[in-house]
């Protein structure tokens, strides 16, 4: 133990017990060397004598217990006080005076890094009801396309107000489609088809047309690029207030036939595919007479949750 940590204790010991008796001792213990001419007399009566037989020493063992008991029980209580708060001292001593034992950290090789992005988990593949183009509820936005040969098993008229006798529909929707004009109707509120089901080569069609006219960007917003179209399932629908289908604006959200479709379309299955205020999420600006056929039951969920929840959150996807 170093000479200044042995110092230290001392005085610590001192100031603590208060005792020149027990500081002296442990004085005497840790830090002076024994001066034998102090305590000859008590050593002479416990000297050992040497065995005749050998070189050990025996210790005469009655005469120590003799001098342990001449010791009052005071004295030996502070004795032993000393000494443990002595080995206290120096555990703590010890403690903070440890070698550094940190082990190593040997750098790897930068060939043996592995690359974020190819540390990062593979992403979570979509469940079927979202990717067979056959599904009610079959995502087709910006990022998720259907095959460019795909056509719905069954296109049917459905036979409602329409501005054009040539519309077809997926008979998956084609009744509860019938149902909601015709419940529309009896409320003297008049819903016109405008448009069903376009195919791939028709939408490109569109899509080009739309934009040599104002530009691709801007074309973008508002109408999608084939393949990425949802009316290609024939389960999206655009409607308007009037025969000549002219109203397709974002005015149709404020007029009779418009508030009908906001309160009462989820009740048949039907759901406001591209909300105001989403447009950062489904990739096109607010189209209030375009509607997407889901099924009752996913169209009540949502609309449960908000009347302008999109696909893309309800199903916490891209």
């Amino acid at each position: 133990m170093h000479i200044n940590s042995k110092v230290a204790v001392l005085a610590v010991l001192r100031n603590t017990c208060g005792s020149h008796i027990i500081y002296s001792k442990v004085y005497k213990t840790f830090y002076r060397k024994p001066d034998m001419s102090e305590n000859k007399e008590k050593t002479n009566e416990i000297t050992t004598s040497e065995e005749k037989t050998g070189n050990t020493q025996a210790v005469n063992t009655e005469e120590i217990k003799q001098k342990i008991s001449n010791v009052s029980p005071v004295k030996a209580a502070r004795i032993l006080l000393a000494a443990a708060l002595a080995l206290f001292l120096l555990g703590v001593w010890g403690r903070y005076h440890r070698p550094n034992t940190s082990p190593v950290i040997v750098p790897t090789d930068k060939d043996e890094t592995v690359d974020g992005d190819e540390a990062s988990a593979e992403p979570t593949p979509l469940p079927v009801e979202l990717t067979d183009p056959a599904s009610i509820t079959v995502l087709v936005n910006k990022t998720h396309a259907l095959p460019a040969e795909y056509v719905p098993e069954k296109l049917v008229t459905p036979y409602v107000l329409s501005t054009s006798d040539v519309i077809k529909v997926s008979s998956k929707a084609a009744d509860q489609l019938k149902k909601m004009v015709t419940k529309a109707e009896d409320g003297g509120i008049k819903l016109y088809l405008t448009s069903g089901y376009i195919s791939y080569k028709t939408q490109d069609d569109y899509f080009s047309d739309r934009a040599a006219m104002v530009g691709e960007a801007e074309a973008n917003k508002v109408i999608a690029k084939a393949g990425f179209s949802e009316h290609q399932t024939g389960l999206a629908f655009d409607f308007s207030d009037e025969p000549s289908g002219t109203a397709t604006t974002t005015a149709f959200a404020e007029t009779e036939a418009g508030k009908w479709l906001m309160t009462h379309a989820h009740e048949y299955g039907f759901i406001l595919r591209y909300p105001e205020g989403k447009e950062a999420i489904t990739g096109y600006s607010y189209q209030p007479w375009h509607y997407r056929y889901v099924g009752k039951d996913v169209a009540k969920a949502m609309y449960k949750i908000s009347p302008d929840l999109t696909m893309e959150e309800y199903y916490n996807v891209d």
